[in-house]
């Protein structure tokens, strides 16, 4: 028997979206977070709102669910994130330069579009999501990306944990980084795109890094890191739905709040346990990439 908040169609299709995502995402920003590249997810996000005013400018769709508005939003994200990895390899930029300059200059180019354009009452969906007007196809679609996360991840499991440590170890084992470096911009680009009805441009880097932050404050080794944010992904999504539903509060920032109620449990927990550790004693924590 399904719990009283799970009556509803809209609350169940957003608890599975929870169950799914959040883990899926939670482990996918392991590898953000350790490789530096948090602000990367956070300027596709934010750069979006772009392709939204470009998908209503172009009349490819009438509202942000349409499936021509998900192709916009699909090619542009694609295209903003081989950009940004395409000027990192070919110029002496730092990665932070890089990340600012496209992501202010996509945020302005979509400021300037929204004040051309007419009637983009739909633009406020993109910004803050609605994920209680969640359908069955977006949990397949949601269901989908998930696995490709996994499947990718997965499968590349070494040569991405030899980058974290420092990239010329992964080509010196004959790993090809250019390759998986964009097709792991592309896949933080696919995420965006299609989550991004259901949380908005400025809470999906949230449910991304955050309990990816989280589980790398308390894990002792790189294994335990991934699978802690995976967990807390689950947790704090599955969570976030409940909570909004109880207190009646928007479902998408009370995911990212609980996300980050877990993270500042697992810093507590951490304060607690660092004098001992400093003592240097048997129970010091080990190197996380282990």
């Amino acid at each position: 028997m399904l719990p009283d908040f799970l009556d509803l169609p809209q609350m169940r299709y957003a608890f599975l979206i929870a169950l799914i995502a959040g883990p899926a995402c939670g482990l996918l920003g392991s590898f953000v977070t350790l490789r530096g590249m948090a602000f990367f997810s956070d300027a596709i996000s934010h750069g979006a709102m772009t392709g939204v005013t470009l998908g209503f400018a172009l009349r490819a769709a009438e509202s942000i669910g349409d499936p021509g508005m998900q192709i916009t939003l699909l090619l542009f994200c694609v295209g903003m994130a081989l950009l940004m990895a395409w000027i990192l390899e070919r110029t002496a930029l730092h990665a932070d330069t890089v990340i600012a300059f496209t992501y202010t200059g996509s945020v302005a180019l979509g400021v300037v579009m929204i004040s051309r354009f007419q009637g983009g009452a739909g633009l406020e969906g993109a910004l803050f999501g609605d994920i209680l007007a969640s359908s069955a196809s977006d949990v397949w679609s949601i269901g989908v990306l998930a696995v490709v996360i996994i499947a990718f991840l997965l499968w590349n499991l070494r040569p991405l944990a030899l980058a974290v440590v420092q990239e010329n170890l992964a080509r010196l084992e004959g790993y090809r980084m250019r390759r998986l470096n964009y097709a792991f911009v592309v896949l933080i680009a696919l995420v965006v795109a299609l989550l991004l009805r259901q949380l908005g441009a400025l809470l999906i880097s949230g449910l991304i890094v955050v309990p990816a932050a989280a589980a790398r404050v308390v894990a002792g080794t790189f294994r335990g890191m991934l699978v802690l944010s995976a967990v807390f992904g689950l947790v704090g999504a599955a969570s976030g739905v409940f909570f909004s539903d109880r207190f009646d509060t928007p479902t998408g920032p009370t995911m990212v709040l609980a996300d980050v109620a877990l993270l500042t449990l697992c810093l507590v927990a951490a304060s607690l346990v660092a004098p001992r550790r400093r003592d240097g004693g048997p129970h010091s924590r080990p190197g996380l990439l282990r």
